[in-house]
C-alpha cells in the first residue's frame, strides 16, 4: 500500500492547476431563460457578458442584462473581475467572482434604479476546447442599494440549495 505522504502528493496532482486560459485570451459568455405558465405573463432574460484575460489565471470584463420579470422590465449593466482559484483535471475550472453594477427595473412606465455588488462562485466545465458549459451559482456576498434602501447579505441566504438558483449557460474562449 502507497504511504500516506505518496496518497496526498496523488491528490495534489489531480488538482494540479492546468493552464486552460493564458493572457489576452477573450470569452464570451452568456445565458438565455424563458418562462410561461398558466394564467401568467411570459418571464426571459438574456445576458451576455465579455472578458479578457490579465493574467493566465484573473480575468475582467463586462456583463448586460435584458428582460421581463414578475417585477417588471430589466435592464442591467455591469463589470466583474474574476479569478481562477481550483481545476480538476484539464475540464473542469472553479471560480470566485466580483462583480458591480447598475440594475433598473421599469414597472407601469416607472423606473427605479440601484446599485448592487457581489462576491459569488462559479465554474466552467470544458466539453471541447473552446467551449464550456458555466454555472454561476450564488453571490456568497452581495449589496445593493437604491431609493433610500439598502440589503447586505453573506452566505447562501433566502434558500436551502445555491445549485437550484444558479445561472447555467455557455461559455466560448478565443
Amino acid at each position: 500500500f502507497p504511504s500516506h505522504d505518496n496518497v496526498s502528493l496523488f491528490a495534489i496532482s489531480g488538482v494540479k492547476a492546468q493552464n486552460t486560459f493564458k493572457k489576452s485570451d477573450k470569452i464570451v459568455e452568456g445565458t438565455v431563460s424563458y418562462s410561461k405558465s398558466t394564467g401568467t405573463d411570459a418571464e426571459y432574460s438574456f445576458s451576455p457578458a465579455v472578458g479578457y484575460f490579465l493574467t493566465d489565471r484573473f480575468a475582467a470584463g463586462v456583463t448586460a442584462e435584458i428582460g421581463k420579470s414578475s417585477d417588471g422590465e430589466v435592464t442591467n449593466f455591469g463589470a466583474y473581475g474574476r479569478c481562477y482559484i481550483l481545476n480538476i483535471g484539464q475540464n473542469f475550472k472553479a471560480f470566485s467572482q466580483l462583480g458591480i453594477g447598475s440594475n433598473t427595473t421599469k414597472v407601469a412606465g416607472v423606473s427605479t434604479s440601484e446599485f448592487a455588488a457581489g462576491v459569488g462562485l462559479g465554474a466552467n466545465y470544458f466539453v471541447s476546447k473552446r467551449i464550456a458549459l458555466s454555472a454561476h451559482i450564488a453571490d456568497l456576498i452581495s449589496y445593493t442599494s437604491g431609493d433610500g434602501n439598502s440589503t447586505f447579505n453573506v452566505g447562501f441566504t433566502g434558500f436551502n440549495n445555491p445549485i437550484a438558483m444558479g445561472k447555467f449557460g455557455v461559455l466560448v474562449k478565443f
